[in-house]
């Protein structure tokens, strides 16, 4: 029986179904304000889902066979969707994120040891260090003050990433890349063209991207520190860019051009801030709506930290900690979709699959599936008992993806959202605003439509932080 059983569940956040009719203009609307919009009910239960936009066909894979077998088994023949490649690829340029091929490969071995478990252990005192910076912010503030936690962790997580990446340069980058990102945000969408895979030149003359110039100052700013680095290479910082301008493959010797750094590091930057802050933002909405699961966790850290800051070296013992998150991230997912084209036809789940159409696969749909999590739409951390998680088919949960094109900074994301959620709940409570609507809203991330807006409750039984 589950840890938090109880006659009564909160009912959770879930997205304002769509309105206004079921034309395919309506439909595709509705999907670029919140791609979450267009599944029904059944699409959780299904284990593939045949769609069609006029001559496109698409495909949602939903059964973690078929999962492991696009992202594992049969990698090769399945590359990046196109549609996301066009989205991404003005802003971040060709990094991890968008490079296929030879290129991909080279760059995930150059870049590989910069996120290996040593070099994370290095990045924990700065994860601990700007947490208690917001803390130091929060104490400040009257006692019940209200915020918007979302946009805090945002702020954490970017000032998080800006110091590991560039050490002492990082406030002015920071200010630079915020409000870029969100912007890339919450204004990218994908047209009709692009659904339709009419070709890019011709997409982009009907329906521009409104990116131009969004990530301008970040990159003058990255190439001046890029220069100046260049000029006296035995002064460089031993930060995250040092790293990156230092690497050489171990197969080639080679190693990455200026402008092959500043796509790595703007890709870092969206993906490395981004999906973790928004983890921690759904991690402390559920927590305000079951107080039964924060007590658990409340325990857990005094036993294990006793009031003081959280280190690298304490998070296997912050074993419910972690599950508190994984299992946030099982119910909404930073990375909500991923897609996939295969090179040649392929048959999957008895589905004949040409070649060029749109393969999705969306922890959405299946991180809620019903054959696979008992009450799945229960907030319920003991799901990830290490017990409870061996019966389950490996790739049943997927939150950083799987396969050669699993997230790179995976465990630095876990290891951050780990020591700053242990280091504020040691402090703070945090209760949702009543009234506050949350709307999870399908972008290129999982976001909060409205923010996560709470009042803050200093710990009263939490020991001293020490210091």
């Amino acid at each position: 029986m589950s840890a938090i059983d109880s006659s009564e569940f909160p009912a959770l956040a879930a997205p304002r179904p769509g309105t206004g009719g079921t034309s395919m203009r309506q439909s595709l609307r509705a999907m670029r304000e919140n791609a979450l919009t267009a599944h029904p009910p059944a699409n959780f239960s299904a284990d593939i889902i045949a769609q069609r936009v006029l001559w496109r066909r698409m495909f949602i894979i939903n059964e973690p066979g078929a999962i492991r077998y696009v992202l594992l088994d049969n990698a090769a023949n399945y590359t990046k969707s196109e549609v996301g490649r066009r989205l991404l690829e003005p802003g971040l340029g060709r990094g991890l994120l968008t490079s296929e091929g030879e290129t991909w490969r080279r760059h995930r071995r150059i870049m590989a040891p910069s996120f290996d478990p040593r070099s994370i252990v290095g990045y924990g005192p700065i994860m601990t260090d700007v947490t208690l910076d917001l803390l130091a912010r929060w104490d400040a503030l009257p006692e019940g003050s209200e915020i918007d936690v979302a946009a805090e962790m945002m702020h954490a997580t970017l000032h998080i990433i800006s110091r590991a990446m560039f050490s002492s340069d990082s406030d002015e980058i920071v200010d630079a890349v915020e409000s870029g990102v969100n912007l890339y945000q919450t204004t990218v969408r994908p047209s009709l063209l692009d659904l339709l895979h009419f070709p890019q030149w011709l997409a982009r003359l009907v329906a521009p991207l409104p990116t131009a110039g969004i990530f301008d100052e970040f990159d003058r700013k990255v190439d001046r520190l890029l220069t100046e680095r260049g000029r006296v290479p035995e002064a460089e910082p031993k930060d995250l860019l040092a790293r990156l301008i230092a690497a050489r493959d171990v197969e080639t010797g080679g190693g990455m051009t200026a402008k092959e750094v500043r796509d790595q590091v703007v890709t870092i930057f969206m993906a490395g801030h981004e999906t973790t802050s928004q983890a921690l933002a759904w991690t402390w909405y559920l927590l305000s709506l079951h107080p039964d699961v924060e007590a658990k966790l409340h325990a857990e850290l005094a036993e294990v930290l006793g009031g003081r800051t959280p280190r690298y070296e304490d998070i296997g013992n912050l074993r419910y900690t972690r599950m508190v998150i994984e299992e946030s991230m099982r119910l909404y997912p930073p990375a909500h979709t991923t897609g996939r084209q295969p090179v040649a036809p392929d048959e999957i789940l008895g589905h004949r699959i040409p070649a060029g159409a749109e393969v999705l696969i969306m922890p959405w749909l299946l991180h809620r599936k019903p054959q696979l999590w008992e009450n799945p739409d229960r907030f319920d951390p003991e799901r990830f008992a290490p017990e409870r998680a061996a019966e389950r088919p490996r790739f049943s949960y997927i939150p950083f993806g799987a396969g050669p094109r699993i997230c790179i900074g995976a465990a630095f994301a876990m290891a951050e959202a780990v020591l700053i959620l242990a280091t504020i709940a040691q402090r703070y409570r945090l209760h949702l605003k009543p009234g506050h609507p949350i709307e999870p809203q399908g972008l290129i991330t999982l976001r909060p439509r409205y923010g996560v807006r709470v009042t803050l409750e200093r710990r009263k039984d939490a020991a001293a932080l020490a210091s």
